[in-house]
């Protein structure tokens, strides 16, 4: 009986532990702001964030060091960290103002990691094609491991990875077919 009483509360710590887990961070550029709330435009869709008056401030962008709620502009790009509801609604535990890079717009590739030499690697693409990949300092990544980089394409199209999503495999597409002559012939 004691046991089962144990692994009842186990588990139910080790739920709440996985909620914990969850809480999460939501990065964007602002599309519109309340005194209580943002919506953010991510690559993932529109995410609603509320703040409030625990929300902390902190700023990434050296001539906007001194930043509140007030400074907060459309457009600004932010990372908003907190706790997700069952909605999807963070609540912010923080708001860090990001720099806006006038560079490249960011995307993603997603493939398989063909070979790598010091940080730069080869990524066999959907459409099987060799795409050159700068990848991070801290990238720990093998060849033929399939991959999700997000970045921006640089100078004589280098991607340049910023984060590395490693994946549990995938399957690359041969698109090439068969032409009449590769048949064998009936005699």
């Amino acid at each position: 009986e004691l046991k089962k009483e144990i692994a009842s509360k186990a588990a139910l710590l080790k739920q709440q532990v996985n909620q914990r887990l969850q809480n999460k961070a939501y990065v964007g550029s602002i599309k519109t702001k309340t005194s209580t709330s943002l919506t953010l435009a991510s690559v993932s869709g529109p995410k609603m964030v509320t703040i409030n008056q625990d929300t902390v401030y902190e700023s990434r962008v050296k001539s906007r060091k001194k930043f509140s709620q007030k400074d907060l502009k459309e457009e600004d790009e932010v990372a908003a960290l907190g706790e997700v509801d069952e909605i999807g609604v963070l609540t912010a535990k923080k708001i860090v103002l990001l720099p806006t890079t006038n560079s490249q717009p960011k995307t993603y590739l997603w493939g398989q990691i063909v070979s790598i030499s010091d940080k730069l690697a080869t990524l066999k693409n959907r459409e099987n094609k060799n795409v050159a990949v700068s990848l991070p300092s801290s990238a720990s990544v093998k060849a033929n491991e399939f991959v999700i980089l997000t970045g921006s394409f640089g100078k004589k199209e280098i991607f340049n990875a910023e984060f590395i999503f490693t994946t549990q495999g995938g399957v690359l597409k041969n698109n090439k077919t068969s032409t009449p002559s590769a048949t064998p012939k009936k005699k």
